[in-house]
């Protein structure tokens, strides 16, 4: 924008004074524009801005470096006057000289802003997550909360946006939107994911409210239209159609300036056949909105279905020229060009279809492809000839089409944006590709055809049907009855003549359609009825239509900033700075935190160092590897006696390589896996319940969308099931794998057998092995074991639906009991439940965790990619009888891996994800690639990304262990801080983790013990703050307790652990806890909340300070200690 030039530039003390409090937490939040008060105040940001960017100048006149404060102020005003690019540009200067930014809340805020503006909403997203792990009570932390959920919802991570926009509307400090925008959203969340029943509940419960403002109350009604119009389970087609131009046309009396809403009504009107209506509803949408390519391809559709072609060319040469990539419009135009006997250029519009956006073409759209691609190849040079000369009395060709006259009006919102408002002065409807009389200007019509419904398939003529058809005398009347011919004759000769075109049109796409068809080619053509652009319900709103958010689609005019390496490596806790803070008694420790009564509480503490910057992900390690390195070897270790599987050189290796692979261990134990077949398994417990994903059938290499593009993504549906239901599809696939083999040719069945024989297997060795993934251009290349090749990399076949039973609970102890001792034979290392596994401390079950679980597979059944929970160690058995195919990548990669999942539109932590080996090796990580055979055992070390899919039929049980090791505990902590940050609940609460192993376990190990009892110093610190806090605001806190097998609680709201002091309200009935911060935001004064305590503090102290290192004297009774462990034992252990 372009700031007025004040008379003066420089500022008084007084106005210095008072531009002090402008900052970017008044963004959205002073009108600058339409009020007396908001004038003055921009003039006076104008005239600081100019102020700050002559101090600018002379600092670089006299060669000093400006003042980063300065800096700031300058960003701060230049996004209060929406001046983007400015602020970008302030803000970025001030980032590369402050080392200190990162914990600017105000700076990160207003250039989280700044990000949004620009459409960089990853960035966006990454500096607010920042703002909220910072301080979680920041004066815009609504905002802050609903701008992710935007982002979130825009990503399709719904569950994520909902948490969000759940915070957002509890939070009862003033922001810059309005309730009814996050709840306009929760609705339309619905919406995008199928669910319309629930939408239209939420979408009614919003306009039942009374302070909704129009704009918001016109967007509802606009959904509740549309809805109706695109259910088909809403009712029948007339009362739909009716109920939706009800609603819409309250959208409209709402917001008349609402283009969508326009184009929506006509869209109904069009499926009633009320041409006339549909046609000035579109006008009214070009004309109170930018142009659309979708209005355009719908006024098209009409002038196609009316039988005026030319008039039907130029609305889809409009709307391709808006939008090249819209699909709908080029498979309309080749529809169109088709009817008209125009084959060719009917070919270049379906190829266009379907390469502009392959995301969203027609499948029908290829068949047609080649049935034209076919017909024209046989054609010799003079029938082509001919066909050219014929096109000459028809259409423009595309070529051609492109040059013919674009509409004034629609060039101008092009290039200006212009929203709303009358068209220009002396519009041509005619040049707009719309005939005189049917200028949607005026209230004409075009002829008055009655069209047939959107959803009645187009009737043909059929080769018996002689009625139908013309004779040659009757085929030469069309053309001379058109209708500017037509003013000579009575009324009953028109209606003849029109019905007569009527009959020709539809006899001459019959022809067509057997001239154009080859014989040794299957009649795939797709429907001559035309294409409507997709009923996309994520299309349907746009963010700027809310008043909170604006995101014009620019370009930055700077660069967008780029976190410092230094600052993105992993944050590492200062072993003198915890030295210091434990070495505090917890007396000391609660009466420093009276003098913290000012500062902010979070909702749970900060368990990293207070000097640390947020976790983000590391870059990629330097320097980078050759293409060798990329394939390495797969540590292999192979067991030989029971010596060997009981060394303590076993878990030193295993833990020493990010991922392993250890054969013949079962073996050597002489374990009993059959113990966890599917036969045995049925016997023990039939009924018991078993999770069913469903998944789609994909070779190892790739994973395909529904379009046949490779992709990251895994899409899966959830159901559930029982064992011996599962059992049965189980051995059902088998069989029917088995009666195809049998059927297949013996060379087929010898070249199966030579291909399966040919798969690379890990070297048998005792020690690390030289197994290596095969190397085909630098990358990854090897067929699967699975008969997963039911999907062409072209996506013409479609994939197999298979089901993999997953997460099947075996900790019941009665239920389970010969499995589970079966599993004491393993080294006490690898045993689910001992005293140097730190997971068997919590006190509780956490399924699949300290406890194990079945997985139950056919041939293609995928775990997708991920880290264990909390970076902790996971056992994985293979109890076959069929294999199963490993990726893994070593945990210092993991941030590379965490950007091409941004890259990809998936959520590392939430996300299912199978990466494409291509594309790890392109971003220069290695990948290690391996079979494990039934009996084998994986162990993955703390950290390590991995993915499996199963070759074979096979069940696999798996568990997690989590050693009292000093860097397994960091990587934890680090992960659950990095899991705050990304909204993402961590399973293992920590807090209490560490407050269960200083009651239970005494070390040796001097940087672990202070790494523990530093968390606990950090917990009992919040627990004295929030006691102060209480007892200022005169609130009491009611003891309630808490019995050892209690589950933590978490809170309701953003999912955060809470410890010890429970803020619990009644929602919806239940009784739900909340953590300090969520409470505080809902009602400040915490009314309606019972706040409990579950530990005295004086216990929690008496812990705190008796929790010392174990003297060497009494490490000598470990080995006791560990034989005679209890999960919850009465006494400290010792562990070394």
């Amino acid at each position: 924008m372009t700031l007025e030039q004040p008379l003066d530039n420089e500022l008084t003390p007084a106005e210095m004074e008072k531009l002090k409090s402008f900052d970017s937490t008044l963004y959205g939040q002073i009108d600058l524009f339409n009020t007396a008060d908001g004038s003055a105040k921009r003039l006076l940001l104008v005239k600081g801005a100019q102020s700050l960017e002559n101090e600018l100048i002379r600092s670089t006149k006299l060669n000093t470096p400006p003042s980063s404060t300065l800096l700031c102020s300058l960003g701060h005003i230049q996004l209060l006057l929406e001046d983007f690019p400015k602020a970008m540009s302030a803000y970025q200067k001030y980032y590369n000289m402050d080392q200190t930014c990162e914990q600017n809340i105000n700076f990160l805020y207003g250039l989280g802003i700044v990000y949004s503006h620009f459409n960089q909403d990853q960035w966006a997203m990454q500096t607010f997550q920042q703002v909220l792990y910072l301080n979680p009570t920041f004066v815009r932390a609504s905002d802050v909360h609903f701008r992710i959920g935007i982002i979130r919802k825009n990503n399709k991570e719904y569950e994520t946006a909902t948490k969000h926009f759940r915070i957002a509307l509890n939070d009862s400090s003033s922001s810059a939107f309005l309730k009814a925008e996050v709840r306009f959203h929760g609705a339309h969340m619905f919406e995008l994911q199928g669910d319309n029943k629930q939408a239209k509940l939420l979408y009614e419960q919003l306009l039942q409210g009374t302070s909704v403002p129009d704009q918001i109350r016109a967007n509802a009604y606009r959904q509740l239209g549309w809805m109706y119009h695109s259910d088909e389970s809403f009712g029948d087609l007339e009362r739909r159609e009716l109920t939706a131009i009800e609603y819409l046309r309250k959208s409209i009396d709402a917001d008349n300036t609402n283009g969508q809403s326009w184009y929506y009504l006509g869209r109904c009107y069009s499926t009633l056949n009320k041409v006339h209506d549909a046609f000035v509803s579109y006008r009214q949408s070009i004309d109170k909105s930018e142009a659309s390519a979708d209005t355009w391809c719908s006024i098209g559709i009409l002038y196609q279905q009316q039988n005026q072609p030319m008039d039907a060319l130029q609305a889809y040469i409009c709307a391709v020229q808006l939008e090249k990539t819209h699909t709908a419009a080029w498979t309309n135009l080749g529809l169109l060009y088709e009817a008209n006997s125009q084959p060719q250029d009917a070919l270049a519009c379906f190829q266009n279809a379907r390469n502009t956006n392959p995301d969203s073409v027609n499948p029908n759209v290829t068949s047609r492809i080649t049935v034209l691609s076919t017909q024209l190849s046989k054609l010799n040079t003079q029938q082509l000839k001919e066909v050219i000369m014929a096109q000459k009395h028809t259409l423009p060709c595309i070529n051609e089409a492109f040059h013919l006259p674009i509409p004034a009006e629609l060039t101008s919102r092009q290039q200006g944006g212009v929203v709303g408002g009358a068209p220009p002065q002396g519009y041509n409807a005619c040049s707009a590709g719309l005939s005189p009389g049917a200028s949607m200007l005026s209230n004409g019509q075009p002829s008055p055809k009655k069209r047939r419904t959107v959803n009645r398939k187009k009737a043909e003529p059929k080769p018996g049907d002689v009625a139908q058809f013309m004779n040659q005398q009757q085929m030469q009347l069309p053309a001379y009855l058109q209708p500017q011919n037509a003013a000579s004759l009575t009324p009953q000769q028109q209606a003849a003549a029109h019905q007569m075109r009527q009959q020709f049109f539809a006899q001459q796409q019959y022809q067509i359609s057997l001239n154009m068809q080859p014989e040794d080619v299957p009649d795939t053509s797709i429907e001559r009825q035309p294409v409507y652009p997709k009923d996309d319900p994520a299309k349907v709103l746009h963010p700027s239509e809310l008043s909170a958010i604006k995101q014009e689609v620019v370009t930055p005019a700077y660069p967008v900033i780029s976190p410092r390496p230094s600052q993105r490596q992993s944050n590492k806790l200062n072993q003198n700075e915890t030295k210091t803070c434990i070495a505090m008694t917890a007396r000391e420790i609660l009466d420093k935190c009276k003098d913290q009564s000012k500062e902010p509480i979070k909702g749970s503490p900060n368990i990293l160092s207070d000097k640390c910057r947020p976790p983000l992900p590391p870059p990629c390690p330097e320097p980078p590897l050759s293409p060798e390195q990329l394939t390495p070897s797969t540590p292999t270790i192979t067991i030989e006696c029971k010596k060997d599987a009981m060394s303590s050189d076993l878990q030193r290796i295993s833990m020493g390589q990010p991922i392993v692979l250890v054969k013949n261990l079962a073996t050597v134990l002489r374990m009993n896996l059959g113990l966890f077949s599917t036969k045995t398994l049925v016997e023990t417990a039939p009924d018991h319940p078993c999770e069913v994903r469903t998944q789609r059938l994909f070779n190892v290499e790739e994973t395909l969308d529904a379009q046949g593009q490779k992709t990251w993504k895994q899409e899966s549906t959830r159901t559930t099931t029982t064992i011996a239901k599962y059992a049965h599809y189980q051995a059902s696939s088998f069989q029917e794998s088995l009666a195809a083999e049998t059927g297949k040719s013996k060379e087929q069945f010898q070249k199966s057998l030579a291909k399966s024989s040919a798969a690379p297997q890990p070297t048998q060795v005792k020690t690390v092995s030289t197994t290596s993934a095969t190397q085909v251009k630098g990358g990854v290349s090897r067929d699967s074991d699975s008969d997963s090749s039911s999907s062409s990399s072209g996506g013409k076949k479609k994939s197999k639906m298979i089901k993999f039973g997953t997460n099947v609970d075996l900790s019941d102890r009665h239920k389970w009991k010969d499995q589970l001792v079966e599993l004491h034979k393993l080294p006490k290392w690898l045993n689910v439940t001992w005293a140097g596994n730190g997971l068997s401390h919590l006190g509780h079950t956490v399924l699949g965790m300290n406890s194990v679980q079945l997985y139950m597979k056919i041939p293609g059944c995928r775990t997708p990619a991920h880290q264990e929970n909390l970076n902790l160690c996971s056992v994985n058995f293979n109890i076959g009888p069929g294999d199963c195919e490993w990726f893994a990548i070593p945990d210092q990669y993991w941030g590379e891996l965490y950007r091409l999942c941004q890259k990809n539109n998936v959520d590392y932590l939430s996300g299912a994800y199978w990466p494409l080996p291509e594309d790890l090796f392109k971003a220069k990580i290695p990948l290690y690639r391996f079979t494990q055979k039934p009996g084998d055992m994986v162990f993955i070390s703390p950290g390590a990304p991995h993915w499996v899919q199963a070759t074979g039929w096979c069940n696999n049980i798996a568990w997690n262990t989590a050693p009292l090791d000093v860097d397994v505990f960091k990587l934890a902590i680090e992960r659950y801080e990095f899991n705050k940050l990304q909204s993402y609940k961590s399973i293992v609460p920590m807090v209490h983790l560490c407050w269960n192993l200083a009651k239970n376990v005494k070390l040796k190990d001097e940087a672990l013990h202070s790494l523990i009892k530093y968390v606990c110093m950090k917990s009992l610190q919040h627990t004295g703050r929030i006691e102060n806090l209480m007892s200022s605001k005169g609130k009491h806190i009611v003891w309630h307790g808490r019995q050892d097998e209690d589950a933590p609680h978490y809170c309701f709201s953003c999912e955060l652990e809470v410890f010890n002091i429970l803020f619990v309200r009644e929602v919806e009935k239940q009784h739900v806890v909340y953590c300090i911060d969520c409470a505080l935001k809902i009602s400040p004064i915490l009314d309606g909340f019972v706040i409990l305590r579950e530990h005295l503090t004086d216990s929690l102290s008496q812990t705190y300070d008796s929790y010392e290192l174990q003297s060497e004297s009494a490490v000598s009774e470990v080995v006791h200690s560990l034989l005679t462990f209890n999960p919850q034992p009465s006494t400290p252990q010792a562990v070394h």
